[in-house]
């Protein structure tokens, strides 16, 4: 009897404590829908991440990854969040590593600045790589430098199997100490140049500053006569077009002179003038009482 009654108090128990956890567990997931706001992240990778994940809002718990789906080349997360968080363009989304064992959680960098998301959109994440990540990198860059250590090892090999490498090494021992005898022997002549140098431009120093008045005076002149030259220029233009204006009425035959140059006729006509002219000036010097009559009263 007290067998059957201990079999009975056991599957009780057991019954009451399914029952516990069915209602924990719907209570949380009713409690999660009327509480929580899903967001849509896409991501290039996961990196181990899975459902019910942490999902830390600046380093707080704010939400739980809800689903991951593959869609095309990148990784859609949804994540439920607390409804009080508000994601913004400013924000940071990332797939952060928590410890050392590589625990995957979602970090948000929450800013209350930039334009705020809807639940419509999905936001660009980020994939920060961890310790597993970065030590398998960091395999392939041992492998490479591992064959370029083998290359160079085996070059060296080379080099000293022909001698070359030794000769290369006195040559450049044997210039080293020559071009040290050479700057030992002009050391004096380098120091005289070098004295020289700052003499003259001392003396360049010194006709500078006595001169610089006389320097200031010249310079004047020079921008003065420039001055000039260029008031001279501007009259030899003015001078160019007035002889160009004339030249031009004078071959059109405009003026007197136009006319004297480009009439013939007139030309001929002043010329027989001025003969008759002469004619009638020796003829006055020859029978001048033809002309003049003197009346005495």
């Amino acid at each position: 009897m007290s067998r059957r009654r201990d079999i009975q108090v056991g599957v009780t128990i057991i019954v009451a404590m399914a029952i516990l956890l069915w209602g924990v567990t719907w209570l949380k997931e009713f409690s999660l829908a009327r509480k929580v706001r899903v967001w849509h992240v896409a991501f290039s990778q996961t990196g181990g991440l899975g459902a019910g994940d942490e999902v830390q809002v600046n380093g707080v718990r704010k939400g739980q990854v809800q689903k991951i789906a593959l869609n095309g080349d990148h990784v859609v997360v949804d994540l439920a969040l607390d409804t009080d968080v508000t994601l913004t363009q400013d924000c940071r989304v990332a797939i952060r590593n928590l410890g050392l064992m590589g625990e995957k959680v979602i970090g948000v960098d929450l800013k209350t600045t930039g334009q705020a998301y809807s639940e419509r959109d999905t936001i660009q994440g980020l994939f920060e790589l961890g310790m597993g990540e970065v030590m398998a990198s960091l395999g392939g860059s041992m492998d490479a430098l591992n064959r370029m250590v083998d290359r160079l090892d085996g070059f060296s090999k080379m080099l000293a199997a022909d001698g070359e490498l030794a000769q290369t090494l006195r040559n450049f021992r044997d210039t080293s100490r020559e071009l040290q005898a050479t700057v030992k022997e002009n050391r004096a002549s380098l120091h005289a140049t070098l004295d020289n140098f700052a003499a003259s431009s001392k003396s360049m120093k010194s006709l500078t500053v006595d001169r610089e008045a006389q320097l200031r005076g010249a310079m004047d002149h020079f921008t003065s006569a420039a001055e000039r030259l260029d008031h001279l220029s501007s009259r030899l233009d003015s001078l160019r077009g007035v002889m160009q204006n004339v030249t031009s009425k004078v071959d059109r035959g405009d003026g007197t002179l136009g006319k004297l140059v480009n009439d013939d006729k007139l030309y001929t006509d002043m010329n027989t003038s001025v003969q008759s002219l002469k004619a009638l000036i020796e003829d006055i010097k020859k029978n001048p009482k033809k002309y003049l009559t003197v009346h005495i009263f």
